[in-house]
């Protein structure tokens, strides 16, 4: 009986309780829609709203805004496929190999030989045209190259720029079996715009003498203040693999055209991703120059009439001088003499090819036929410093 009466009781406080949560919730829900009915009037504050006067009219400020970047114009490079790229440009590239011959110190004749790449510049008539680097076949007493197809032929050393680091080799067709004739190619040129930095690359060459291979990259700068043994050069810097054997190679855009010539890596422990080629629109002209050397006795190679030195270094920081071949004393009734240049004249350049050192005067200058004319550029001391001119130039035989 106890036991009823309590659990009677216990139904009791539950009804109750949810009578009560049940009242509750009708009230909550009631003052809701009040709320949305009827808003709450914001709470006053002591400080009052601040306001901006427009400036009068005429004294305006023009704001200046910075554009944002916009997308919506530039090309992506998702549908370019590298190995199609890869097949366009390969039969335009060879392998060179170089033999140097020396004697040792035992009076013992040795031969060494160097290997690089090359790229097929042009063809005139049975001759075909191959741009290298000078390093690659400074010194070469026999030169051979090596098509994509795996043929190979002897190659002739036509010129070299030291200075620029370029030279032309050359071969004839007539050397060349109908398969390979068939399967060469000349290589396209981006000469008609220059490589921006993000550009992507591709390098192709002969990379440490196990044939042509392929590394892809970004163009990572223009570099116009590349230091060299014969002064600042402007080089193209990649993040694409360039190794020895890659010199001489082509550096391509994503349209296949070579934008650069491979021509060295900077080497350190602390240095990751730094090769550099040299600009094609920087090489033409030289490169171009130089196929128009002709061969000919060298009883009829032209001949300046000048006795000349170097212009080193200390000279330059010493006597404010440029980089050329100062010219000490001219040789009477020689081409020198005949066009003007004077004693204290350092000449720069032959035909707009630089020229640093002795040796360079001496080979650009005997490239040429006597009776060739040549345009020298010059150095001349004037009473308001130093100025440059142009001198053309009818070269003569040496009477000596």
């Amino acid at each position: 009986m106890r036991f009823i009466k309590r659990f009677l009781f216990f139904i009791v406080l539950a009804a109750i309780a949810a009578g009560s949560f049940y009242g509750v919730g009708l009230l909550l829900r009631a003052a809701n829609e009040e709320t949305k009915q009827t808003p709450t009037p914001a709470k006053a504050t002591s400080t009052p709203a601040v306001t901006i006067s427009p400036a009068p009219t005429g004294t305006e400020p023009k704001e200046e805004r910075i554009p944002t970047s916009d997308p919506g114009s530039v090309a992506t490079i998702d549908d370019v496929t590298v190995s199609d790229l890869v097949a366009l440009v390969l039969p335009s590239i060879v392998q060179i190999e170089s033999n140097l011959t020396g004697v040792d110190v035992w009076g013992r004749t040795q031969t060494e030989s160097t290997l690089g790449s090359g790229i097929i510049l042009s063809q005139k008539d049975d001759i075909l045209y191959i741009a290298t680097n000078n390093h690659v076949v400074s010194g070469a007493t026999q030169v051979s190259v090596t098509f994509s197809d795996g043929s190979t032929a002897a190659a002739s050393l036509l010129g070299t720029d030291p200075g620029g680091d370029l030279a032309i080799v050359t071969a004839k067709l007539a050397d060349l079996s109908e398969e390979t004739k068939g399967y060469i190619a000349v290589a396209r040129l981006a000469t008609a715009s220059d490589p921006r930095p993000g550009d992507m690359v591709i390098a192709v060459g002969n990379a440490l003498g196990y044939g042509n291979s392929v590394t892809v990259g970004f163009v990572s700068a223009i570099r116009g203040d590349f230091q060299t043994t014969y002064g600042e050069r402007e080089l193209i810097q990649t993040d694409a693999a360039i190794n020895p054997g890659n010199s001489g190679g082509a550096l391509v855009n994503i349209k296949g055209e070579v934008i650069g010539i491979n021509s060295a890596k900077y080497t350190a422990t602390s240095v990751e991703g730094m090769g550099f080629a040299i600009p094609i629109t920087q090489a033409m002209p030289i490169l171009e120059e130089l196929s128009r050397t002709e061969e000919f006795p060298s009883e009829q190679s032209g001949f300046l009439g000048v006795y000349i030195v170097s212009v080193t270094k200390e000279m330059q920081s010493t006597f404010g001088w440029p980089r050329g071949v100062y010219v000490k004393e001219i040789v009477p009734d020689g081409a020198a003499e005949a066009a003007g240049i004077l004693p204290g004249d350092i000449i720069l350049s032959v035909n707009d090819i630089n020229v640093y050192e002795n040796s360079q005067l001496i080979n650009r200058v005997t490239s040429y036929r006597a009776g060739t004319e040549v345009t020298l550029r010059i150095s001349r001391e004037t009473d308001g410093g130093r100025e440059e001119i142009t001198l053309p130039v009818v070269l003569r035989e040496n009477a000596q």
